[in-house]
């Protein structure tokens, strides 16, 4: 044992140890190649997600713009201004920028608009046609526009008065459009210049969440930097950029990595870096995590494994024995296991085994007692039938010297109703239909003459239904409830309907009447009526009864539904499945 104990120890020990080093291993090779990606794709993310917010601003602008100088009013504008005298001039210039303004409220970033001639005029809503603004456009940032060649774009940074502001100079995007006649495409007529407030820009970026960031246009001139453009991180960030032309996507930089997304419509570049020790300081919490996991899951190793196998001996010597009790016949044997773990589990399931074992003899007896019962209740009380044969048929005797036919057949069918009581088994309990409903016409023979006149029945039965089995009296029970409970308490005559029919597999047996039917709290407890003794002096086979034998030899292929109205009558529906004698 103490040799086995050792190998055990030393076992562990080195497994201990290679899922340490392990773990170390995979840790390594989890930040470096694993973590780190997940990390940059996060970033890479959150950039793109920063440009596809600044492109759909810039791309809402450009439509705005563009849907402004294809309008009627801007158009007529540059095409018929030098055409007018100075007042109409005037008049042409408010209404202009009347219409402009009209439009200023749908962009809440835009501060003013001018309007630019093809000979350099410029017409400025914020101050009519003074020299302010013509003195802006020659600035950088508008004649590094024009240099460029483009059509319409926007343009850098720069500083100038906004018609909000009009005492102090503000920090100003302008996107810039040549217009051309939409009469006469190939035909440029001027430009149009839109003057955007930097700081919707520069609110979106300041809310990013990245430490160092530039913002580049596609000239290499800076638009934005975070935290500012004299910050060294940020020129070195601003300088690899440049150097990168126009690459975009991750790139290693000194000690971390520079990523670059491009803007689609205006060529633009947004850049952040991520340093090494920004990454490390994300990803700490994990690599402790793992590192504090490797050493706990090591320890538990050491400690709780040479326990837990000599934990495992004393349950499987339980369950040995417990099964051999059970297979020496003993099934209230159980075990109890409280170990936490999969041998309690096992422990449980053979108790669960051993449990659903005895209910299933239990229910296999309480079966056989049901179905003894059942047989039971199909015989007469304890007299002699053939006494009673002889008796009865001595009466008929004596009716036929007098002549009274309607005692003969009435006895005559009494005697074949007592001939079916008293037989049992098994072999007959399923009888063919045609058996069973001329059993049913002698009850109800019977019946006639005690209730004269009080009921008829007809009667719809396929020559093809006939022929299928059906459980002995069946149908007898629910026509008796017909007359007793449905037509006689209506103190006149009714009728009561058989029919049977085939339906694909099913036999389908209908009994209906049209007495006084059932009420709605009675039908729900219906099946809850217990067998009790026939006024009638003949066997009484109760609906609880019937709906047992249904059971016990269709189970869930047979169903009885009853359908009653109160003051209409009563139907009930039985399907069976169809079998024919020479299926069993």
């Amino acid at each position: 044992m103490t040799r086995l104990r050792t190998v055990i120890f030393w076992r562990i020990v080195i497994v201990a140890a290679v899922s340490f080093l392990l773990s170390i291993a995979f840790t390594y090779y989890y930040y470096n190649h694993i973590l780190i990606g997940q990390m940059m794709e996060e970033d890479k993310a959150k950039l793109s997600q920063t440009v596809r917010q600044l492109d759909y601003m810039s791309d809402d602008i450009s439509k705005f713009t563009l849907t402004l100088i294809i309008a009627e009013q801007l158009q007529e504008f540059y095409k018929t201004y030098d055409q007018l005298d100075t007042f109409d001039q005037f008049k042409m210039m408010q209404t202009t920028f009347k219409f402009v303004d009209g439009y200023k409220g749908l962009r809440k970033e835009v501060t003013s608009y001018a309007i630019v001639l093809p000979d350099g005029r410029v017409f400025w809503n914020a101050a009519g046609n003074d020299g302010y603004f013509s003195e802006r456009l020659k600035e950088p940032w508008y004649l590094n526009f024009v240099q460029s060649g483009a059509e319409y774009g926007f343009t850098e940074p720069h500083l100038m008065l906004a018609d909000q502001k009009p005492t102090s100079e503000t920090t100003i995007i302008s996107y810039v459009v040549t217009v051309r006649d939409i009469e006469k495409p190939g035909q440029t007529i001027g430009k149009f210049i839109v003057n955007l407030d930097y700081t919707h820009f520069q609110s979106l970026l300041d809310f990013s969440p990245f430490v160092n960031m530039a913002w580049l246009s596609d000239s290499g001139n800076v638009l934005y930097a975070k935290p500012n453009g004299d910050n060294q991180e940020v020129a070195s960030l601003v300088n690899d950029l440049n150097d990168a032309a126009s690459k975009e996507g991750a790139f290693r930089a000194n000690n971390g990595y520079l990523l670059v997304d491009r803007f689609e419509t205006s060529g633009w570049r947004l850049a952040t870096f991520i340093s090494q020790s920004s990454l490390f300081d994300r990803a700490k919490i994990v690599l402790y995590l793992l590192g504090f996991f490797t050493l706990v899951s090591t320890t538990l190793i050491l400690a709780l494994m040479i326990p837990a196998i000599l934990r495992i001996t004393r349950p499987v010597m339980r369950l040995y024995s417990a099964m051999n009790a059970v297979s020496s016949g003993n099934l209230q044997t159980s075990v109890q296991i409280n170990t936490g773990d999969e041998m309690e589990k096992l422990g449980n399931g053979f108790n669960r085994m051993t449990s659903q074992l005895r209910t299933h003899i239990e229910e296999s007896i309480q079966h056989e007692k049901d179905k003894r019962e059942l047989e039971m209740e199909l015989l007469l009380s304890q007299l002699n039938p053939h006494f009673v044969y002889n008796t009865l048929n001595a009466v008929i005797y004596m009716a036929q010297k007098q002549g009274n036919e309607d005692i003969v057949r009435m006895v005559a069918a009494f005697i074949r109703v007592l001939q079916d009581a008293v037989r049992t088994g098994g072999d007959d309990s399923l009888v063919p239909l045609h058996d069973d409903v001329a059993l049913l016409r002698d009850y109800i023979d019977i019946q006639s003459y005690r209730y004269a006149d009080m009921f008829k029945v007809e009667w719809e039965l396929d020559d093809q239904s006939l022929h299928c089995l059906v459980p002995r009296i069946l149908i007898q029970p629910f026509v008796e409830n017909a007359i007793f409970h449905g037509i006689c308490p209506k103190d006149e005559p009714g009728t009561i309907r058989i029919a049977a029919h085939e339906f694909e597999s099913l036999l389908l047996l209908t009994i209906e009447d049209d007495g006084v039917g059932i009420e709605p709290e009675r039908l729900q407890t219906i099946w809850e009526t217990q067998q009790k003794k026939s006024t009638t002096g003949l066997r009484h086979i109760g609906l609880n009864n019937t709906k047992r034998r249904l059971e016990h030899l269709f189970g869930g292929h047979a169903s009885v539904q009853i359908d009653s109205e109160v003051g209409r009558g009563t139907r009930v529906s039985i399907r069976l499945p169809k079998l024919i004698q020479n299926n069993l």
